[in-house]
């Protein structure tokens, strides 16, 4: 089926954006009953009746305007992942934390500065079950001048498939004692469709190519080989670094990296890129999981296939965000303060598991959390109004923070923050990895000039350090970025509240949404003045011994 979407490019001039484009699209969310893997049917989440969403493509300056009408039977958000919205928190799609979602049958209108960002992004729905069925694409900002010199550029994005949709896996799952789930294991799929049937990647002899590599996925990791080719990152998660050579690119949920490669002087063969889809809390199963995927990269159509020995995993050189060095040259950050956080899982009877980042497991409140920054005054600085499940930090403007995490999980964790990138600055063994039949984790610590990223992985039984400095006013979102969102492990900074108040104007449309779906917009996270917190759910307390 070929996408419906409507696209307007108009220029406009602004004192504050100075010349630009304007790019408005008309997205109209709904499902679509279709195979996407060839193998399971069911409803996807579609844009305008077609399946996979196109991926958008704006320049640096251009202003995104994303008209969503919501055709669901259930509230949507668009989160555009990555994005840094100075004080226009509200656009950033996380319901309940910073707006409050687009009733069934409402419209609501996004809009995206791309001044201060480029590279590759991605639209989704922050919404667990939205997401996990389908609603996401690629978001690229491309740069008016390029960073480096190449020829072309080609795209490749990447989905982890279930044969079932995401309600339908709850509805099993909460019939289960937690200790009998069945494992749902998801095929891959490359541009939109299966991944062992998508359409080649075309080299023309002797071009350089920038190839962007974006991870959808939002349970499993990849492995993304091009053997006979060499490969050099330029960039990943939307911040240039200098160029590394590696062998292959190690990508967990959300992760996005450019790769610069050079096509070979003849047309003599054909190669294939390689991609494995792995997860460390299943254990392997021939044929099932970990699950193989070949793609061909083509350099004429009657070539024949070039035959390159297979090399072991641990032969080669894998991507390794404290390998690279920021281009820009940004030292490493001084530590104000250090915010300490420990992953824990908790498994209640007859129930799924429960993740938290503290005692309590994360869970919206009766008022998304910026209306709470935004209304309550001088008491914005105190965390507890806004309620213990959102696990707030209030953050000083100027704050240089190291967020340690530590992690004696048996599951590898991605963790994204919204509203900017954080220095990822070291990570070491915690734990007894080993007796948990775990990979250790080697120390490593960043050079002079940390990689920044806004998606890092942490492994099972390690520790990582991360650093940001509070330069605005922002409702800060942090949380895995798999399933375990939905679960629990995610917590709230509240950065520079007073500058919130001081700068931020929410637009009326914003707030008709919540008044459509009777969601209060003002007090704390109960709704009510001060530190009254009566009629707020109680959160659940868990139980980590």
């Amino acid at each position: 089926m070929l996408p419906f979407i409507y696209l307007l490019v108009i220029a406009l001039s602004s004192s504050c954006i100075g010349y630009a484009e304007r790019v408005e699209l008309f997205w109209d969310i709904g499902t679509l009953n279709i195979s996407r893997d060839g193998y399971s049917t069911w409803k996807s989440i579609c844009v305008n009746n077609a399946v996979p969403i196109p991926p958008v493509h704006v320049t640096q300056g251009d202003v995104l305007v994303l008209n969503v009408r919501n055709s669901l039977d259930t509230p949507t958000a668009v989160h555009a992942h990555g994005i840094y919205h100075n004080y226009t928190d509200y656009y950033d799609g996380a319901e309940m934390v910073t707006e409050c979602g687009i009733p069934p049958g409402e419209n609501f209108t996004y809009i995206i500065d791309t001044t201060d960002q480029v590279g590759n992004f991605w639209l989704h729905s922050h919404i667990q079950s939205q997401l996990t069925d389908g609603f996401r694409t690629p978001f690229i900002i491309h740069e008016k001048v390029k960073p480096v010199t190449y020829d072309e550029e080609k795209l490749l994005y990447f989905e982890d498939w279930d044969l079932r949709s995401f309600d339908d896996q709850m509805n099993i799952y909460s019939k289960l004692n937690a200790k009998k789930i069945p494992i749902a294991y998801r095929m891959l799929l490359v541009n939109g469709m299966n991944g062992n049937v998508t359409q080649p990647v075309v080299f023309e002899p002797g071009k350089r190519y920038r190839v962007r590599v974006v991870s959808l996925l939002t349970a499993f990791w990849l492995k993304f080989r091009m053997p006979g080719h060499t490969m050099h990152i330029i960039d990943q998660d939307g911040v240039a670094c200098n160029p590394v050579e590696v062998d292959g690119l190690d990508l967990g949920p959300g992760q996005r990296f450019s790769i610069l490669v050079t096509a070979h002087d003849t047309v003599e063969y054909n190669y294939k890129y390689n991609v494995t889809l792995y997860a460390n809390f299943v254990n392997p199963l021939p044929g099932i999981i970990p699950r193989y995927y070949n793609g061909p990269i083509e350099y004429h159509q009657n070539a024949p296939l070039k035959h390159i020995p297979d090399v072991e995993d641990n032969q080669l050189s894998w991507s390794n965000t404290l390998d690279l060095q920021a281009r820009d040259g940004m030292p490493l950050l001084p530590v104000d303060r250090q915010i300490v956080l420990s992953i824990k899982q908790f498994t209640p009877e007859l129930n799924i598991p429960v993740y938290t980042f503290g005692d309590y497991a994360y869970n919206h409140t009766l008022v998304p959390t910026l209306f709470t920054a935004l209304s309550m005054g001088n008491l914005a600085f105190n965390s507890s109004i806004y309620g213990p499940q959102t696990q707030a930090h209030v953050l000083h403007y100027g704050e240089s923070i190291e967020v340690l995490v530590y992690s004696d999980n048996l599951n590898d964790h991605s963790l994204h923050m919204h509203m900017g990138e954080y220095q990822v600055v070291e990570v070491g063994p915690y734990g007894d990895a080993v007796a948990n039949n775990r990979p250790a984790v080697a120390f490593q610590r960043s050079g002079s000039a940390p990689m920044r990223s806004d998606v890092v992985t942490i492994r099972s039984f390690s520790y990582i350090k991360l650093r940001f400095r509070v330069n605005h006013g922002a409702i800060i979102f942090f949380h895995c970025h798999m399933i375990h969102n939905f679960k629990g492990l995610a917590v709230t900074f509240i950065a520079a509240p007073d500058l919130l108040q001081k700068h931020m104007k929410v637009p009326n449309e914003v707030i008709k949404m919540c008044k459509l779906q009777n969601i209060k917009t003002s007090g704390n996270a109960a709704g009510n003045a001060g530190f009254d917190l009566t009629g707020l759910p109680q959160p659940l307390l868990v139980n980590h011994g």
